[in-house]
């Protein structure tokens, strides 16, 4: 399982362990942004659960955590 590193801003970063099927520290970028609907998903669940008063996020970008590479 990788981590999966999500960037909203060029400045701010998360970072959640999410299983996604097929994905692993080693996989390429172009098989990882095939998932982005269900992390997107996940991490607006997530979201959701800290700040139940709402959220609005502009740019969604994400990809497999640098430190986590192989």
């Amino acid at each position: 399982m990788g981590k999966i590193r999500l960037q909203i801003a060029p400045d701010v970063e998360f970072k959640m362990d999410l299983e996604v099927e097929g994905i692993d520290p080693g996989s390429r970028d172009y098989n990882v942004q095939q998932h982005k609907a269900e992390v997107y998903q996940e991490f607006e669940r997530r979201l959701k659960n800290a700040f139940p008063e709402g959220i609005k996020i502009d740019r969604f970008e994400f990809g497999l955590s640098a430190d986590n590479k192989a």
